[in-house]
């Protein structure tokens, strides 16, 4: 448990606290290296869930229900049901916000994390409200996926793929606290705003990690552990392949980007074989 309380709380709320720091010292960081960081980490992500997290619900799901047809059926059903539910909360914010009034009927795609790049001084207390739900609802599955990852021990009782999904989500919670904390700039000087509003949303993530670690091991039965596992994969992917890649893609227009992210599978594949 020591274990992902601590690296858990350096993915999150360290990870999140330290990029708005560097936001405050720094005025802007070259866009080709925050590419680079935030593709290669979302990369390593995809690799970690298809190749541990799906794996593994898909195989609590075949001993439950003692068939391995019917048991990857109940994974991926549930797997989708749950990305479908993260979908149509975005669309919901998606609607309350000022972006949605400002993109011709939704002709043009919503580039941003959580609309996290909208956010501006002429922005009512309600889009600025909106702006923050966005971001925690965001944090929610990879807070869940945190905490699940722990629970999954290698053969010494070490959670080896909670530590590196704690550290590759540092990498990614420093990008998404930066940016915050940048784009906060906009509306406020006040720096203990920049740095109290990111942290409030990566204290999100940080709570469902133990939400999703302390749920998991009740051990209540093989299928519970199977929904837990499928329910995280599932939103984890929503976030993922709907909204930070394609915002990733429009945001940086650069034409290395799937490299990074290709990179970053396959040094997840390599961890994940050593």
């Amino acid at each position: 448990m020591i274990y992902m309380i601590i690296f858990s709380f350096i993915g999150t709320l360290f990870a999140t606290f330290l990029g708005s720091l560097i936001s405050l010292l720094t005025n802007n960081i070259n866009k080709r290296i925050l590419n680079f960081l935030n593709n290669f980490s979302l990369g390593i992500i995809i690799g970690f869930i298809f190749l541990e997290l799906i794996k593994e619900s898909i195989e609590l799901f075949s001993s439950a229900v003692n068939d391995n047809i019917l048991g990857t059926f109940y994974s991926v059903l549930i797997i989708i049901f749950s990305g479908l539910i993260f979908y149509l909360l975005h669309e919901l914010i998606h609607k309350f916000s000022s972006h949605h009034h400002k993109d011709n009927d939704d002709k043009i795609p919503c580039l941003d994390h959580g609309h996290i790049l909208e956010i501006n001084k002429n922005s009512s207390l309600l889009n600025n409200i909106v702006f923050i739900l966005a971001i925690l609802i965001h944090n929610i599955p990879e807070g869940l996926s945190l905490g699940v990852s722990f629970t999954l021990l290698n053969n010494d009782n070490i959670p080896i793929f909670g530590i590196i999904m704690a550290i590759i989500l540092f990498l990614h919670n420093l990008i998404i606290g930066f940016m915050m904390s940048n784009n906060l700039k906009n509306i406020t000087n006040n720096k203990y705003k920049l740095l109290f509003v990111p942290l409030l949303t990566a204290f999100m993530s940080y709570t469902f990690a133990l939400i999703g670690y302390f749920v998991t091991n009740l051990d209540i039965s093989l299928l519970f552990n199977a929904i837990a596992l499928s329910i995280s994969s599932g939103s984890l992917l929503y976030v993922l392949f709907i909204e930070l890649i394609p915002q990733n893609y429009y945001q940086y227009k650069d034409r290395f980007s799937f490299i990074y992210i290709i990179l970053g599978i396959g040094i997840c594949l390599i961890l994940i074989a050593i």
